[in-house]
């Protein structure tokens, strides 16, 4: 644990070369304590949170403009059946697309056997 007894009552006006040795000396042996796997395990499940929300962000938006333009073929686009059709079936396609990609990397297989 950290031995808070040291630290002075009042700020001192000046730090000695002493006092700043410590401080990194500290500061590495706290750093120590994160060891190399920890540190990847964390910087991956950061990344896959970012992906997650930005592929999230990404598909409701496609979804929305798709909606949008299905809305508004009615009074302006005036868009042929076979191309509502097509439009629908590709952004299907590209949605499952999307969440299998995005949950094969939240979620990787791991290997049971180690050798």
């Amino acid at each position: 644990m950290i031995d808070l007894s040291r630290l002075p009552d009042q700020n001192p006006d000046e730090y000695k070369d002493a006092d700043i040795d410590e401080a990194v000396s500290d500061i590495k042996d706290w750093n120590k304590d994160i060891t190399p796997e920890e540190e990847r395990f964390r910087g991956e499940t950061k990344l896959r949170e970012n992906l997650a929300v930005t592929f999230t962000i990404i598909i409701a938006s496609w979804l929305l403009s798709v909606l949008l333009l299905l809305v508004g073929n009615e009074n302006y686009y005036k868009l042929s059946d076979g191309v509502l059709k097509t439009l629908l079936i590709t952004t299907t396609a590209n949605v499952i697309g999307m969440m299998t990609i995005i949950l094969r990397n939240l979620f990787p297989k791991r290997d049971t056997t180690k050798q």
